[in-house]
């Protein structure tokens, strides 16, 4: 008997006591197997095709529900004579006659039928699902600024990458006056979906409550963590930065709500020796009725302004190590006199070397502005 079934293969995804049923409903159906013959127990059959006496056990039981085989008085699986077997169908088979074990699907051929059904429903799925991911990165993409920005005499420009099609980074400029404008870097905590959701919120709610160009920095983020924990669930929240810079005075107040420290590189020392925006107070949404500091800094023309969040900082190898914040200072200190879309270029880039191919695990951000 053993030399005569198949072994089973336990990586074709049907159910090997599916094999089993069909390679001795094949051997009957042949003549390979005679009616009135014993099948050998489940524990040799097992031993010798190497798989779970489990499989073997199903099989015989399913076999004998269908009519194939019968217990004899010593209990032995004895192959039934085909003019004696019941029209038991199998689930999913139409009522077939005595002639069915010739004619009705086998089990294996249904199993194979199913599993292509729903290898295809699958791959529709993907297919729709990965449309309707494309189109959600196109709408996010078109909430970032569309091109290097250039207002209040400052020049802007900055790159978003998101780590699953869609994420929660956010940055924008905003042109408030003619000589004022808003710069805004933020992470939302989480990626995907859900944290794009919350970006393009946040967005909203920076664009209005800065529509007013007020110096009072402090307050507008005050205004937007109340917003953003009153519009979001508790395990959401986002480190920000937000800063508003008059042209006329040259001067650059900020807050850092919970932010990686901006950087500010002076054309006067060579961009040596970068200045740390840390002023501020906690991330936004985490927690009602915050506070915040507001921060000031006078810049002059060649001063970069350089922010990110922490998946460039953060970037990882696979064996865990992370590109770290000194590695990005000296990256962006040896090109501060480049254009800004080559800054921002050579930071993705060498935050990717040292990743060496590794899955990004987190959305990648970088600003750069620069004062005329």
């Amino acid at each position: 008997m053993t030399n005569l079934l198949l072994r089973p293969n336990a990586s074709s995804g049907v159910p090997i006591y599916l094999q089993l049923v069909d390679q001795v409903r094949e051997a009957l159906e042949t003549g390979v197997l005679a009616p009135g013959e014993a099948l050998p127990a489940p524990l040799p059959l097992a031993e010798a095709l190497v798989i779970n006496p489990n499989a073997v056990t199903r099989a015989y039981l399913e076999l004998e529900r269908v009519g194939v085989v019968r217990r004899s008085s010593d209990g032995a699986a004895v192959l039934m004579r085909p003019e004696s077997n019941a029209p038991v169908a199998l689930p999913g088979d139409a009522p077939l006659g005595n002639d069915h074990l010739a004619h009705r699907p086998s089990a294996l051929a249904r199993e194979n039928r199913r599993l292509t059904a729903a290898v295809a429903s699958g791959v529709a799925e993907r297919a729709k699902w990965t449309l309707e991911l494309s189109l959600a990165r196109e709408v996010q993409q078109h909430l970032f600024p569309r091109q290097a920005a250039d207002c209040a005499g400052l020049e802007c420009a900055g790159a978003c990458r998101p780590a699953l099609g869609v994420g929660g980074d956010y940055y924008d400029f905003l042109a408030l006056s003619d000589h004022k404008a808003g710069i805004a870097i933020g992470d939302i905590s989480g990626k995907g979906t859900s944290a794009a959701l919350l970006m393009a919120t946040l967005r909203a709610y920076v664009r209005s409550q800065a529509a007013d160009a007020s110096s009072d920095i402090a307050s507008l983020v005050s205004r937007l963590n109340q917003l953003v924990f009153d519009s979001s669930t508790a395990n959401r929240f986002a480190s920000f930065f937000y800063a508003q810079y008059d042209g006329t005075t040259h001067r650059l107040d900020y807050v850092n709500a919970g932010h990686p420290a901006v950087l500010i590189f002076s054309a006067r020392d060579h961009y040596s020796h970068p200045r740390r925006l840390e002023a501020g107070g906690p991330v936004i949404g985490l927690m009602p009725g915050c506070t915040f500091t507001q921060g000031s800094v006078s810049l002059g023309s060649g001063d970069l302004l350089v922010a990110f969040t922490d998946g460039i900082s953060e970037a990882m190898s696979a064996s865990g190590d992370e590109w770290g914040e000194q590695p990005l200072l000296e990256t962006l200190a040896a090109h501060a006199d480049r254009p800004l879309d080559e800054i921002i270029r050579t930071v993705m880039q060498n935050a990717d070397a040292f990743a060496a191919g590794a899955p990004q695990h987190d959305d990648m951000t970088v600003v750069a502005v620069r004062i005329r």
